[in-house]
Formats: C-alpha cells, structure tokens, sequence
C-alpha cells in the first residue's frame, strides 16, 4: 500500500442494503446498536428502506453516515490507519468522527441534527441539484446567476454540480445544452451548499457549540477550505453546509502532500471515479 486517504461518500450514494456486507463486525455492531438506541429504526431502514425511502434528506444523512463509518471500520481494519481523510458534504461527519473529532454519540447526533435542518429547509426552498458534465468549472460559473443557481460541488475538471431552484430547473437545463455540456439531475431533495441554507447554517453551528470536540487523530481535509481543519472546528462544519464543497482543490492538496491512493469508504465508488477522471 502506498500512502492512503480515505475518502467518505456523500448524499446521492445511497443505495438499498448499503453496508449489509459489514454489519457483524463487533465495532460496526456496536455502531449500529448506538444508532438504534438513539434512533431507533435507522438501521433497519438502511439495510431494507427502499430506494425512494433512502433519498429523503431526512434518513439519507443518518444511514449514510452509518455505513461510511461501518466501511471505514472494516477498511482500517483490513489495511490499517489511513493518512488523512475527507467526507463529500454529509461524509464529513462520520470523517470527524472517524478522526476522533466527535464521539460516535455526538457525531451520530450531529447528523440527525443535520438532516432535521435540511429536510424543514426543502419544505421552505424548492430546489435540485444538477451536475454539469462537459463543460470547466469557470464556464459552469458563468451560467449561473448567483440568485436562482448556484456552483456548489466542484468535482472536477468537467464536473460542477449545481444547486439550482425548481422554477429555475428548466432554464438552466437549456443553458447547459446550448453551452455543450449535459446536465444530469441528483438523487437529492433540494439545493444544498448555497446561500440559500444560511439560516440553517447558523442553527447548525450553535448545535455543533454544545458539543466536545477533540483534537483529531490524523487530518481531516474541510470542504470548506480543502485543508485540514483547524481553528473553530464548529464554524467550519456549519459553514460548509451553505459554501460549495471543493472536492478537486481538496484532492489536488492530498496529492501534494504524498498521498497517492485513495480508498472510498461508503457505498459505491462515485468519489474514487471522480479522482480518476480529474
């Protein structure tokens, strides 16, 4: 193995029966019967919800961080402590968590809170987020108008997904297409990382004030600055849920520091695929 980052999957991977394949591990077990104890149902839900079920903010956020942390658990033990780590937007909780930061209680607690927040945001602001594939982040900038639609994930040198309000949806659309990029819409309920989620931000981040958070055990990379936290830990994670994830600056940094493998954690390899493409 060379030097290692483990990267946590975030909101749109969630599949049915995601971490099924590790849930008899004694640390995942545990995990588990802490969720329930808290949140009973959760587990249930995540390894027999149905898709549809999956995709509402308010128990995606939850049971993806479960299975991140499940996979990270069985990942670590498997080939050992990785380097440095980084969670896509929701990954960035059980990130925390798997770095020391928060206790698996409060981390758990942290993404109920989380959720709660962001599904009574989609009742108040209609929206969507669509990926922009094609075309370079700068011109995806251009297309939006800072009001209606937002870049709020840039994955990489083709991919920018943007957070964008439902009247606005088809306009967009058309934008794309006519600019030579395909627009793909997200297994999401509403527009995340924009200004939008402000108000929500600022609740987070006084939920986040009340809980013990500790100095990690390795670097965990912020979406919100593509370095590793520091300083007020609590304002970097709240504000990261209404500023864009910078997920290619964030990768491009761990290549500098040595890292040069790169092992996805959740469901899925959307993250690993999108490091490969660049």
């Amino acid at each position: 193995m060379g030097r290692v980052a483990f990267l946590f999957a975030g909101q749109g991977a969630q599949v049915p029966g995601m971490a099924a394949d590790v849930k008899d591990l004694p640390k995942v077990k545990k995990l588990f019967d802490l969720a329930e104890s808290i949140r009973p149902g959760t587990v249930e839900k995540m390894l027999s919800g149905t898709q549809e079920e999956l995709n509402r903010t308010l128990l995606t956020q939850p049971t993806m961080f479960l299975a991140d942390l499940a996979y990270a658990y069985a990942k670590e033990e498997e080939i050992g402590t990785p380097e440095c780590v980084c969670g896509f937007s929701v990954g960035e909780v059980p990130a925390l968590c798997f770095a020391g930061v928060l206790s698996e209680e409060d981390a758990f607690r942290t993404i109920c809170k989380r959720a709660e927040l962001m599904e009574a945001y989609t009742q108040r602001v209609a929206g969507c987020m669509i990926a922009v594939i094609g075309l370079a982040p700068d011109a995806v900038e251009a297309l939006c108008d800072g009001e209606n639609t937002h870049p709020a994930n840039y994955n990489g040198s083709k991919q920018t997904v943007v957070a964008c309000k439902a009247e606005a949806e088809a306009e967009f659309t058309a934008k794309v297409k006519a600019a030579g990029g395909r627009a793909m819409k997200l297994r999401v309920s509403g527009m995340f990382h924009c200004p939008e989620l402000s108000p929500e931000a600022a609740a987070f981040e006084e939920f986040l004030r009340s809980l013990k958070m500790n100095a990690p055990r390795l670097d965990v990379y912020a979406n919100l600055t593509a370095k590793p936290y520091e300083g007020d830990f609590a304002r970097t994670l709240a504000l990261q849920m209404c500023s864009p994830v910078r997920f290619t600056a964030t990768i491009a940094a761990m290549k500098e520091r040595g890292v040069d493998e790169f092992v996805e954690v959740g469901p899925g390899k959307v993250l690993t695929g999108l490091v490969a493409r660049g």
